[in-house]
Formats: structure tokens, sequence, C-alpha cells
């Protein structure tokens, strides 16, 4: 048997979370096409015959401008020195600039450890634009133990990947059992899917401001279990937009994460959200700490 943590960074919005639910082939990190949209680092676990890859989705490397944003970056800048490698992935449509020069930095700052660069979404250039791109990368990045072009959304480039990472891999060890995807909380994942489907329907201004939290679960022998789940905004307007004209959206909301919910239990459940403001959450430190996102010294 062998084993090894990856962690998987890049700026906010390149792919991480769509590649570790591909990798995985299960749902462990929520996906939107809001930056910022993992805050914690969040491990999806693979088994492929006597080999175990941890890999560790991490928050988007960018210059923070509150406590939150400090948070999601410090975590994952410090998750670069307890794994075995490091994989940065980067955007193959989009130039490379100061966002990913930014966490290469960070990376050479933090660590030594084998560095393998993905160029994800390769699906939308083509051959001739690869070879600009390996230039580009050289001139900007430098050099990396291999690079990659691959595409999450469609799974291309994911054999490479793991035949890349095998060499990094520890002989001799299993850190978890066959049938474990994921070690976050079935209550984590609950929240997180809420989240999501917020995210999904709300526009640009509610992302960053939404935090979720399981108040209580009533469990009722026999019938449906009720979760009941406040979502914080910074906002009276935030409120007004989540909850919709005549409960709406907050309605629509609930459905989608429900059924998400009951497909990840198995079983028929009650969902009650309530909506509370919180005024600047993100720049407070007792309510960051209080929904675990500020880290124990």
């Amino acid at each position: 048997m062998k084993a090894g943590f990856i962690a998987i960074v890049g700026r906010p919005n390149v792919g991480k979370s769509t590649l570790i639910n591909k990798i995985v082939a299960e749902k462990v990190a929520i996906v939107s096409d809001k930056a910022g949209t993992t805050r914690d680092n969040i491990k999806g676990i693979l088994n492929v015959k006597d080999n175990q890859y941890i890999f560790i989705d991490t928050p988007g490397i960018h210059k923070p401008q509150h406590l939150l944003g400090e948070y999601m970056t410090n975590i994952a800048v410090n998750i670069l020195k307890d794994v075995d490698v490091i994989l940065f992935l980067i955007d193959a449509s989009k130039t490379i600039g100061t966002g990913d020069m930014f966490v290469m930095d960070r990376i050479n700052e933090n660590s030594n450890k084998p560095k393998i660069l993905l160029v994800n979404k390769v699906d939308l250039i083509s051959d001739e634009q690869k070879e600009e791109k390996l230039k580009e990368i050289e001139e900007k990045l430098g050099k990396f133990d291999k690079i990659i072009f691959a595409s999450a959304m469609y799974s291309f480039g994911i054999a490479q990947l793991l035949e890349a990472l095998d060499p990094y891999l520890e002989e001799g060890v299993k850190y978890y059992p066959d049938d474990m995807y994921t070690d976050m909380s079935t209550y984590r994942i609950i929240t997180e899917i809420v989240r999501e489907k917020i995210l999904l329907k709300t526009r640009d201004e509610i992302p960053h401001s939404v935090a979720v939290e399981i108040i209580d679960v009533e469990k009722n022998e026999g019938k449906k279990d009720k979760f009941n789940i406040n979502i914080y905004v910074e906002r009276d307007s935030q409120k007004g937009i989540i909850i919709g004209k005549n409960g709406k959206m907050l309605k629509d909301i609930g459905m989608e994460a429900r059924q998400e919910i009951e497909d990840l239990l198995g079983e028929k459940i009650y969902l009650g959200l309530w909506v509370k403001v919180k005024d600047d959450w993100r720049k407070k430190k007792p309510f960051l700490k209080e929904m675990g996102y500020v880290e124990e010294k």
C-alpha cells in the first residue's frame, strides 16, 4: 500500500473543487462560478489498486480584504508544509496574471515539496496555444517537476495526473478505510449544500456575505427528522434578496438543498431555513471563531 497527501492550490475560481469532485467521483466540495466558494481545506480520498491519494481542496489564495479572507488564505498556505506534493492549478484559457504569480510566490516561500502544475480547462485552447502556454509558464512561474494539461470538467488528464503523483506516495501506509471518500462530517456537508444553493441562485453581492450553521436537529422516531439551519448575511438588503418576493427565493433554495441532503442521507427530512443579519460578520473574530473560521494558535 502507498499513500500520500496532495494539496490542490491556485487562485480563486480556477476549478480546484471541480477537479477534486471528478477525481473522487463523489461530491466533496461545493462548486459555483463565484470566487471564494471554498472556505476550508477539504479532503477527497481516492483508492486505486494499492494506492491511496488524499487530495486537499484549498481556498483560493489571494490578498485578503477581511478576517475571513485572511483565514482562507492562511489555511491554504499553511497546508503546503504538511503535504507530500503540491498540485498548482492555473486556467489554460487565461493569461498568467498577478493572481497566479502571487500563489507561486506563496508556494516558494512556504514549501520545498515537489510541485506539479496542472493547466486546467485545456478544452478551451488549441494545440498551438498549448505551446505558447508552456513558454509563458516558464517565463512567469518557473520550473515544475511535471506539467499536465487537463480538463477537470471532462475528466481529461486525470489518469496522467495520478501517474505523475505515484512516485511521491509513501510506501507502507494507509490513512483511511477503502469506503471513505472524505473526512468531512455529515452535518458539515449539509451546511455546505445549503450554501451552494444560495451561491447558485443569488447575485454577486450575496455569496461572500453568507454563512450557514445548523442550529439543531429534531429527531422524530418513525417520522422525518427536522434540520433547523440559520443563514447569516451582513445587511438587511441581503436578507431580503435571499428570502425573495413572498419568500420564493428561500423556498427554492430550501427545496433544492433538501433534495440533495435526502440523497446524501438516504432518507426524507424536513428543512427549516432562517435568515439572520450579522453586521460585517466577516470582520468580527468572535463570530468567525463561533463558525469555525478562525485558526487556533
